[in-house]
């Protein structure tokens, strides 16, 4: 029986729209539940966050004292070293014949210890006080009489321990100073035996400690007060009576006192208003309970309402999810006849749509990318191919030129320099090579362009030993090297000289040829520049002259267009050509 009405819910719900379906949902299983668990929450809620607000002021005020205790432990710890520094305490307990003696044993012992360290560190000031006669007063070492008039010393000597803090404040100003608003921590030095009395002084400026305070992370209003004086606030603060009563009555602050070396501190800390932050995680157990009762009406009447919507958003997830690569399956049974049966009629039709085009457009596609990857090889082979007449009719050039000039006698050295460059300029089974095997290349070229100019000519080539298995473009450098010689050199009647450096600096790979021929105008060099570094394969298919151009295209392919292209030069002066690689690009011979 129980069956029966279930599957005709079912089939009620089926026919109806999904906004009246939800309609019931909200006020089943939202609206109604809400109601209820809301009376019963409000009051865990309200405990939870005030639990939490309580947490934050006494995590705050730890974060306080502990920096006031690791406060007094850094003065503990400096005057104990203190105490202890057998050369320092020989120092004090000397008595000295005449001040120069002093200050000469001031100078040698006291500007080798560490004292000196400590005296600036957190930029305290650091006194130390003896009844030694013979000790001049200056910055660290002070006679005890100075002391005796003042109330920190007073109160010490009274109190008869061997440390204590102290503070001091505008009403109350320390000597020897004008930032009165100070804390003082004072040591008995007792580690030496003698009759020389003394005792450390350790100054904390309140602005330091101020400044320190601002740095603790806290969700709270702080007020720290010492000895009824407001020492820090991180908001505007107020007299030590009316923040105790301002305290007294307010449910959101927590008060702690504490005592340092005999001196007593007060924390206050304050929370305002309550929020719902972190309550559901706070309060799980309670509201899990309340839920648990609450919802148990509206969960029979959503399972029935899955049944409707669930189930055949299922089987139409189920259908996207076992489309392979390139086709979709179809549902082959729709029920119902709300908008989710709508939609599944839809995803038909989109699903035959979609296995008809494909055909036609994704696999097109693939062939197309095929077609272009085999246009791109070709244009870098042709790119290549480009160079071997080049360097091959400036090498007969240079030969021509000196069989003209100085007869046949040394034509048989020249023919060696250029089989070895004509060596690297045919073999294209690999574009690739190492800065070395280029810079042999380019010793090779220059060798030969020597018997050409003579005198006129002189290179340096300058590569550091990390860079020379670098692997660079087959004869891209010796491309610059020869604009150098033809534009640089050969126009300008005096000796020139051409440079080739490569090093790395941080993280990238610096290329440099620099020749001292005519230059070239502002206005050239900028147009130029944009054209190295903007060369595509149209524009070196287009250009008169390829040869810069298309090393800078086959530099900037080989190293994911990062490559960049700067031109430095002054007309008369000379020129220099300068490229940068990022290093993380740059790959190197095994």
């Amino acid at each position: 029986m129980a069956n029966k009405y279930k599957e005709r819910i079912v089939n009620f719900l089926g026919k109806q729209k999904l906004n009246r379906k939800f309609l019931l949902m909200y006020v089943f299983c939202v609206l109604l539940p809400l109601i209820l668990t809301d009376t019963f929450l409000f009051r865990s809620v309200f405990e939870a966050e005030f639990s939490s607000q309580a947490h934050y002021r006494d995590n705050a005020i730890e974060a306080y004292t502990n920096y006031l205790d690791n406060l007094t432990s850094y003065d503990e710890k400096v005057s104990e070293a203190i105490d202890i520094n057998k050369n320092l305490n020989t120092f004090i307990n000397t008595p000295y014949d005449a001040p120069y003696d002093y200050y000469d044993e001031l100078m040698t012992s006291f500007s080798n210890s560490f004292f000196s360290t400590l005296a600036d560190l957190n930029q305290d000031r650091i006194v130390i006080y003896s009844n030694n006669p013979t000790m001049l007063n200056g910055n660290y070492f002070h006679n005890l009489s100075e002391a005796q008039g003042e109330k920190w010393y007073k109160d010490f000597i009274r109190s008869g321990v061997d440390e204590a803090f102290y503070a001091y404040y505008d009403y109350e100003p320390v000597s020897r100073s004008n930032d009165r608003n100070r804390f003082v921590y004072v040591r008995r030095l007792k580690n030496t035996k003698s009759d020389i009395e003394k005792i450390v002084t350790i100054e904390h400026k309140k602005s330091r400690i101020a400044s320190e305070m601002q740095e603790i992370p806290v969700n709270c209003t702080m007020y720290l007060y010492c000895d009824n004086y407001l020492v820090y606030s991180t908001e505007s603060g107020m007299d030590f009576e009316t923040m105790s009563s301002k305290a007294s009555h307010n449910p959101y602050a927590t008060v702690k006192d504490i005592d340092i070396k005999g001196t007593s501190f007060r924390i206050y800390a304050f929370t305002e208003g309550l929020t719902i932050t972190n309550v559901i995680t706070n309060n799980l157990p309670i509201i899990l309970v309340i839920l648990l009762f609450t919802l148990i009406m509206p969960i029979v009447l959503l399972k029935l309402l899955e049944r409707s919507i669930t189930d055949r958003v299922q089987i139409l997830g189920k259908a996207f999810g076992e489309g392979n690569d390139e086709y979709f399956q179809p549902i082959k049974e729709i029920n119902g006849t709300d908008e989710i049966s709508d939609l599944m009629h839809n995803y038909n039709r989109i699903v035959g749509i979609n296995n008809e085009l494909t055909n036609m457009i994704y696999k097109d596609k693939l062939r197309e990318q095929e077609s272009d990857l085999a246009r791109k090889n070709a244009e870098l082979l042709a790119l290549q191919s480009q160079i071997n007449p080049h360097f091959l009719f400036n090498a007969l050039e240079s030969i021509r030129m000196h069989s003209v000039l100085k007869g046949e006698k040394e034509t048989a050295e020249m023919v060696q320099k250029l089989a070895v460059m004509e060596r690297q300029n045919v073999e294209w089974h690999d574009d690739m090579v190492t800065i070395e095997e280029e810079e042999e290349f380019i010793d090779a070229y220059l060798q030969l362009q020597s018997y050409r100019f003579g005198d006129r000519i002189s290179f340096e080539i300058d590569i550091d030993d990390d860079c020379k298995k670098i692997r660079i473009p087959k004869l891209t450098l010796v491309t610059f090297v020869e604009n150098a010689c033809v534009h640089g050199i050969e126009s300008k009647s005096a000796q020139g000289w051409i440079f080739v450096r490569v090093n790395k600096k941080e993280d990238q790979l610096i290329i440099e040829v620099e020749d001292t021929g005519d230059g070239m105008e502002e206005s050239d060099v900028d147009t130029l520049q944009q054209k190295m570094n903007g060369v595509t394969i149209d524009m070196v298919k287009e250009a008169k002259h390829v040869g810069i151009l298309n090393a800078c295209l086959r530099i900037k392919m080989m190293f994911n267009n990062r490559a960049k292209f700067a031109i430095e030069s002054e007309k008369g002066i000379g020129m220099s050509v300068i490229i940068t690689i990022p290093a993380d690009l740059i790959t190197t011979a095994e």
